[in-house]
């Protein structure tokens, strides 16, 4: 009896002591198990701190490459500024006879230009659409002379070359010819209503109402603007031409003053 009570205690004993060394391996494992975890948890604070630093650099360099973009427009635009695009001049024209031909027919349409009031005057690359002839650039020796002839031929209505239609239009960099195309059915909207505006650069809007100064600088302050005037304009697509049309704006003339150029010294 006593010795199956003495083997009974041994027993016992050890298995107290393996659930004892179990718990201190539980508890060990346990242990590990924390600092593995806090470690991750330090380490996905660290990913988390590094993703926000990162977004905010990359919204700070968005605005950067923003900024210069407009600044590279800008300047791009202002080399510009001595230049005018003629559409509709007929190719018969060979490139030697180009400038001359030229001004003589704005002498003809009553502009005061002279022959070295003209830098140089060539067709763009690309063919005319629809078997147009190519626009035409005309440089000229200074900026306040393209101003005075620019304003003077829009003056004449229902220009013509040779029995055919001829439009001015100025020269822009493709950025902000595009942002012009995304306004131009909200400019149409206003012609088509007799509402007078103008363009500010590069494609603002501008409408002076019983003293005030309106103004749509994108899209949706266009869209803002004409309904506060009375103008629908849900029939209007939102997909902006990607190329400079070959016709006119609509309300270019009367209701339609020249548009504004950066000025020197704006960037």
């Amino acid at each position: 009896m006593a010795k199956t009570i003495k083997d009974l205690s041994e027993q016992i004993a050890t298995l107290q002591n393996t659930v004892l060394a179990f718990q201190e391996k539980v508890s060990e494992d346990l242990t590990s198990l924390h600092n593995a975890v806090s470690k991750i948890s330090s380490e996905l604070t660290l990913i988390k701190q590094t993703a926000v630093a990162a977004k905010e650099l990359a919204v700070t360099n968005e605005k950067k490459i923003t900024s210069l973009t407009q600044q590279v427009n800008e300047l791009s635009d202002r080399s510009r500024r001595a230049n005018i695009i003629l559409s509709g001049i007929s190719e018969e024209i060979s490139a030697n006879k180009l400038e001359e031909t030229l001004v003589d027919w704005m002498q003809t349409n009553e502009v005061q230009v002279q022959a070295d009031d003209v830098e140089r005057a060539h067709r763009l690359q690309r063919n005319g659409r629809g078997g147009n002839p190519r626009d035409v650039i005309i440089k000229f020796a200074k900026e306040k002379t393209q101003q005075q002839i620019f304003k003077a031929l829009k003056k004449r209505k229902d220009l013509k070359f040779r029995g055919k239609n001829v439009w001015v239009r100025q020269d822009f960099c493709q950025e902000t010819l595009r942002r012009k195309n995304l306004m131009r059915p909200y400019a149409q909207k206003l012609h088509a209503n007799n509402i007078k505006f103008t363009w500010g650069y590069p494609s603002s809007i501008i409408i002076f109402r019983e003293g005030k100064r309106l103004m749509a600088r994108n899209v949706m302050e266009a869209k803002e603007l004409l309904k506060k005037l009375g103008v629908n304009t849900e029939d209007i697509s939102e997909q902006g031409m990607e190329e400079e049309p070959e016709t006119p704006d609509p309300g270019e003339g009367s209701s339609l003053r020249g548009e504004k150029r950066p000025r020197s010294g704006s960037l």
